[in-house]
């Protein structure tokens, strides 16, 4: 198949070749008895032939030229010269009439605009002298660090209200402001409080009244930096009051975090008071 499709090609070939040789034969053949340029007059003598009146060496005989014939030149001039001359475009009017009627105005001075002020802004001087006031009574220093332990129990125990009572007032404690029970300074009640101690769990106090009624799965004991007395000294005691209730009723001392307590935590808490108070030294 693929011998077949080459013969018919070449057979092809060869044919269109033919027919271009055949062709430009044909229209050399047509073109040589045409002139050989397109303004060559076939009507006009050979240049080796002998002009009419002229001698070998192209001498003509004298010629008289008449009037007529030279008033005729003239003429011919005169009419090329009365064809009517190329009109050139005619300059647009109205670009110079534009131009024309621009005006160059004065510069003026911008003007602002104030209507998006009201009145009152308007007339309100930009610097107002401040009125004088009363020196304000200086406020209550409010505690700048909170120290937090939780004592928990597991879920299987809990803390009855008389048993913990009990437990409160041997360490110190005495039921007071906002229903919780305080350590003062001095551990007959009386004094500064150093620390609190509070319901771990809703409602939060204790209703002294119902004590008998009462029972809790853990306590919260907190003091505030700064305080009255020592504040290492304040944290030893709560500290050791957090443990005793631990091992009262078998539960576990957390930090802050509600974290178990380990030593480190402990060193926290100490190097959190020395720190607090060398910033409060520095400050003055």
């Amino acid at each position: 198949m693929a011998d077949e499709l080459r013969l018919v090609f070449i057979i092809i070939g060869a044919l269109v070749l033919g027919a271009l040789l055949l062709h430009g034969l044909w229209t050399v053949r047509k073109n040589s008895g045409q002139p050989r340029h397109r303004y060559y007059d076939e009507q006009q003598p050979d240049s080796t032939e002998k002009a009419d009146g002229f001698d070998d060496f192209g001498v003509g005989q004298v010629r008289v030229v008449k009037k007529g014939n030279a008033a005729e030149k003239p003429s011919a001039a005169k009419s090329v010269a009365k064809t009517e001359p190329l009109k050139r475009p005619e300059p647009q009017k109205a670009v110079a009439e534009v131009q024309t009627e621009l005006a160059f105005d004065e510069p003026k001075e911008p003007e602002l605009n104030f209507s998006a002020l009201s009145e009152d802004e308007l007339q309100q001087p930009a610097f107002e002298a401040p009125a004088e006031q009363d020196e304000p009574a200086p406020a209550a220093e409010e505690p700048a660090e909170v120290l937090i332990l939780y004592v928990l129990l597991p879920e299987s125990k809990d803390m009855k209200g008389p048993d913990l009572l009990s437990a409160l007032l041997t360490l110190g404690f005495k039921y007071g402001e906002m229903d919780i029970f305080h350590r003062h300074l001095d551990s007959a009640g009386s004094g500064a409080v150093l620390f609190s101690l509070a319901n771990m769990f809703n409602p939060g106090t204790f209703d002294l009244e119902n004590i008998e009624k009462l029972s809790t799965r853990g306590v919260s004991l907190f003091m505030t930096l700064p305080g009255p007395g020592e504040p290492l000294q304040n944290f030893n005691l709560m500290h050791n009051a957090a443990k005793k209730l631990a091992e009262e009723f078998g539960g576990q001392v957390l930090d802050g975090q509600r974290s178990v307590l380990t030593v480190q935590t402990v060193r926290h808490y100490v190097d959190k008071i020395r720190e607090f108070q060398r910033q409060r030294l520095i400050h003055g």
